[in-house]
């Protein structure tokens, strides 16, 4: 199961820098619906969520799985965003607004069958760190 195990600094790990406008809601939106990639983070939108996926034998990284970030932000918008694990086995969710979320490790991108899941309550700014431990029959 997914444990929070902290803060923690920026990891070298993938990286979704996609950050939202959280004032008012609806410049949030539009920038969805115009899908503006990379925009200058504000206070109210530097919530992150950082993921680690490793091993539970040998503690090692599990690079290449997938961790999907799903939930409802401040604005009553549903969140669906999705990585891969670098070499390090973590992501990172940068630019959140406040809100609940859900995430689900995957040992990798074509495995159907999830790992685990944590729920995270966001509030901003705040960072939260999960670690997925995968068995070896996983």
């Amino acid at each position: 199961m997914g444990t929070a195990v902290g803060s923690a600094g920026a990891h070298p790990g993938a990286d979704d820098t996609i950050a939202q406008n959280a004032a008012p809601c609806e410049e949030v939106r539009q920038a969805r619906q115009n899908n503006r990639g990379v925009r200058a983070a504000t206070p109210a939108a530097a919530g992150q969520i950082d993921a680690v996926l490793i091993t539970a034998k040998t503690r090692t990284p599990i690079a290449g799985g997938r961790i999907v970030l799903t939930g409802i932000d401040a604005c009553g918008d549903n969140i669906h965003r999705h990585m891969s694990t670098g070499a390090t086995g973590q992501v990172s969710f940068r630019g959140l607004l406040p809100g609940r979320y859900q995430l689900t490790a995957y040992r990798n991108d074509s495995s159907a069958k999830s790992i685990t899941r944590a729920d995270v309550e966001l509030s901003t700014p705040s960072l939260k760190t999960i670690q997925f431990t995968a068995g070896s029959a996983d």
